[in-house]
């Protein structure tokens, strides 16, 4: 086992000491602007390799990965319920992120179903927490500012929570995509899309012991559902004028 760290390179270094140790499959969450044909000619010598969370680059394999774009679509299609049609989207950078463009995809896909304009202002990049409370306060200085802000991921909603507590603002809703330890106590308690890591682990390693049972069908992916939580953030109504 390794860590990435997120990093392109370290990523490539691990897998390469891997590969030398001659072990019979690999999972492999690939880390932010990875090429992955440099693993071509273990997957045409039959070395099971399952990416997790985003799909290969330049690579076909198998993958296994959330529903991002339900998810962020169910997401957002619980806020307008709830009467918000300024809505923004905080999502990592870099934009071509896999989850990243999944999850805009799904937020697009509510508004178009509830009949609202998609407006590029209300739509950030922010990588980290820091980066997502100087965002949302941004957002809420504008002259339309939101009434409630979509996270795409948790680091956005590590950085909104606090920004928001600072700004005084309880009157904004917010749902996250991931969940948080303690999202739960937190007042009002987080509303999140939950993803599911130990059913993406299960289905992963199931794949790798497939392949080396024997399975030489072509590379797949799987879509693990995920899970809309409620907790009291996301339903908070919108400001009254």
């Amino acid at each position: 086992m390794g860590s990435s760290g997120e990093q392109q390179p370290l990523e490539h270094s691990l897998v390469t000491t891997f590969l030398a140790r001659r072990i019979s499959g690999l999972l492999v969450v690939p880390a932010a602007g990875s090429d992955h044909r440099y693993l071509r000619r273990e997957r045409e010598s039959g070395l099971p390799v399952v990416f997790l969370d985003r799909p290969a680059t330049g690579l076909a394999a198998d993958a296994v990965v959330s529903a991002n774009e339900e998810g962020a679509r169910m997401g957002v299609a619980h806020l307008v319920a709830h009467g918000h049609r300024r809505i923004a989207f905080i999502g990592d950078r870099p934009p071509t992120l896999y989850t990243r463009k999944m999850r805009l995809r799904g937020y697009r896909a509510a508004l178009v179903e509830a009949g609202l304009p998609y407006d590029p202002a209300l739509v950030v990049t922010a990588h980290g927490p820091h980066a997502a409370g100087v965002a949302v306060r941004r957002l809420l200085a504008l002259p339309a500012p939101p009434t409630a802000v979509f996270a795409a991921n948790n680091f956005a909603s590590l950085g909104v929570v606090p920004a928001l507590a600072e700004a005084g603002r309880r009157d904004v809703a917010l749902v996250g995509f991931d969940d948080l330890p303690l999202a739960a106590v937190l007042e009002p308690g987080l509303t999140v899309v939950a993803q599911n890591p130990a059913a993406i682990g299960t289905a992963a390693a199931e794949q790798v012991l497939a392949r080396l049972g024997g399975d030489r069908s072509g590379a797949r992916t799987r879509t693990v559902p995920v899970t809309l939580v409620t907790r009291g953030s996301g339903e908070l109504p919108p400001p009254t004028a």
